[in-house]
């Protein structure tokens, strides 16, 4: 069986941040003074992974296999950046057919595994080999607190590729879509 699915990656800007110090002076007042605005900001220069057709348990990597997409800190400020995947619907009827995520980035009937691993990073997933799946609970993509990584500063960037697992049976001729959201919070 064969279908079509595209990924789509987005990254999420998140909101500012204010650092409101507030100083107590001697004479009873307290002055609360802006000090500056964190302006949290990454980008990502992939944002579509169109596969095509693809066939049942069958593995696929980006190209690269872990130099695909390099995300880059566009703010003001040091951020941690964390990773969120989402069931794979039909483009056709969403609502009618699905494979779901995997928690683990195995594959089953209508269940298909997604991971990514972070160039250079071997440190992490189940089998040591670097790739860490991606699930429907929001995980850390860097830095990670079993690792020697630390927040990405500005202008600091991350290369990253992604592997699919394609589920062990699905209902073939249908464009599938998922969405993948990187997003980022002040260190």
């Amino acid at each position: 069986m064969k279908a079509v699915i595209t990924s789509i990656v987005v990254a999420i800007i998140l909101a500012l941040v204010f650092s409101l110090p507030a100083l107590a002076q001697e004479s009873g007042t307290i002055t609360i003074t802006m000090t500056g605005v964190n302006d949290i900001s990454i980008s990502l220069d992939k944002t579509q992974w169109p596969l095509g057709e693809v066939a049942t348990d069958t593995e696929y990597m980006t190209s690269p296999p872990i130099e695909w997409c390099t995300l880059t800190v566009e703010g003001n400020c040091n951020v941690n950046t964390f990773i969120l995947g989402e069931d794979t619907e039909w483009i056709d009827n969403p609502s009618a057919y699905k494979w779901t995520l995997s928690a683990d980035g195995t594959n089953g009937d209508n269940v298909y595994g997604l991971q990514f691993r972070i160039s250079g990073d071997t440190t992490r997933g189940p089998l040591g080999d670097g790739y860490v799946p991606i699930t429907k609970t929001q995980s850390e993509f860097w830095p990670y607190s079993g690792g020697s990584g630390s927040s990405l500063a500005p202008g600091d960037t991350k290369q990253f590729g992604l592997k699919l697992l394609t589920p062990t049976y699905f209902v073939g001729s249908r464009q599938m879509q998922t969405q993948i959201t990187i997003s980022a919070v002040a260190a």
